[in-house]
């Protein structure tokens, strides 16, 4: 029997994440609607991020599936070439025609040619979305789809989804923030109130935690950084922001060392340059983190991650995207926390990377601001 509640032709149902999954996951079981339903969800990321297997992957494998393959006829339909007389779910002609109009709905040209492996969670994000597209679906489920998101893609996004609904597509779409709702700007959405932040610089007598000098490093084809230098000293709390692929994912794994090309730049971490006999250990046992792609490759809940970066003796934490995935109450919670735990230690750093104003605890009181890419 076909569940109640769904959107008909045109409309959209938006509803909040923390009662929206159980519903959309009973819907995506229901037989009667196998075929007309096609989703986006973060466990489709997790489930991909899994199959690779390990946290570092990005940084040491090329990645043999791009996103332009991913997005191909016989990746979407799961088709096997050789197989003859096998009924086809639609044309290739008309799948060209929907592809380009997809690609070109979701600016996606100038990723197609990129790794999967290698694109950022936001980037990731619109793939996963295109590919439900491609399945030209009645039903379109979108999950907390503005999640990662900059704040351009989430209006980008917005837009997309009032598109399709003028299409005549049934969308369905859970949200964490009511902001993310199309046709909801006019919502007063309560906003924390941040400092005025400062982009440092200052002189400090606080020794250096992290020191970046002239950092210029390509990937993919893409110059990521340029002659970048950043020092972030004890006691001091960044914000890290950016567009989508800009590298704040990159920028924090050469701290942490999970990315090699650690070795290859001017980077020290409390005090020390990777390698010449310093052990990554050392300098990992001092380091705090959590993020949306940690939860995606290590398969754990968010809150779970966040307790273990908030571990006794950090004394540098690196927050990636780490409220994304958490309920209204535990994001809550987790922020309260974090407050709590830079009181507690007021020598310790950190560097927290969010899309969100709401997201950002008052003590960051510092902000650096990557760079867009071309």
């Amino acid at each position: 029997m076909i569940c109640d509640g769904l959107p008909k032709s045109g409309e959209l149902l938006a509803l909040r994440a923390d009662r929206a999954r159980s519903l959309f996951e009973k819907w995506l079981r229901d037989e009667d609607l196998s075929g007309k339903v096609a989703a986006l969800s973060f466990a489709q990321h997790s489930a991909m991020a899994q199959q690779v297997g390990w946290l570092q992957a990005r940084w040491h494998e090329d990645g043999d599936l791009t996103a332009s393959q991913f997005l191909s006829y016989n990746s979407v339909w799961d088709i096997n070439p050789f197989e003859v007389g096998a009924k086809r779910p639609m044309t290739r002609k008309a799948f060209a025609a929907l592809r380009e109009r997809t690609l070109r709905l979701l600016d996606l040209r100038q990723l197609a040619r990129r790794s999967l492996i290698a694109l950022s969670n936001g980037e990731m994000r619109r793939v996963l979305l295109a590919r439900a597209l491609l399945r030209a679906p009645e039903i379109l489920i979108l999950d907390d789809p503005a999640a990662g998101l900059d704040p351009v893609q989430r209006e980008k996004l917005k837009e997309i989804i009032l598109a399709l609904c003028r299409r005549g597509m049934a969308v369905a779409m859970s949200y964490r923030h009511p902001d993310e709702v199309p046709g909801a700007d006019a919502v007063k959405q309560r906003m924390v109130p941040l400092p005025a932040m400062r982009k440092g610089g200052e002189s400090s007598a606080s020794s250096p935690v992290v020191e970046i000098s002239g950092l210029t490093l390509s990937l993919g084809g893409r110059k990521l950084f340029d002659g970048f230098s950043w020092t972030v000293r004890e006691g001091e709390r960044w914000v890290l922001r950016g567009e989508n692929g800009s590298g704040k994912s990159t920028l924090l794994s050469l701290i942490s060392g999970d990315n090699p090309f650690a070795y290859a730049c001017d980077i020290k971490v409390f005090g020390r340059i990777r390698g010449k006999g310093v052990a990554l250990a050392d300098v990992r046992r001092r380091i705090g983190m959590a993020g949306a792609e940690m939860q995606a490759y290590l398969g754990k809940p968010p809150m779970e991650l966040f307790d273990e970066a908030l571990t006794s003796g950090h004394d540098l934490l690196l927050l990636d995207e780490p409220f994304m995935n958490m309920s209204e109450k535990e994001r809550s919670l987790a922020k309260r926390k974090l407050s709590g735990y830079l009181r507690r230690n007021p020598d310790a750093a950190a560097i927290l990377v969010s899309h969100r104003q709401d997201d950002i605890p008052p003590q960051f009181d510092f902000v650096t601001e990557l760079p867009v890419k071309i």
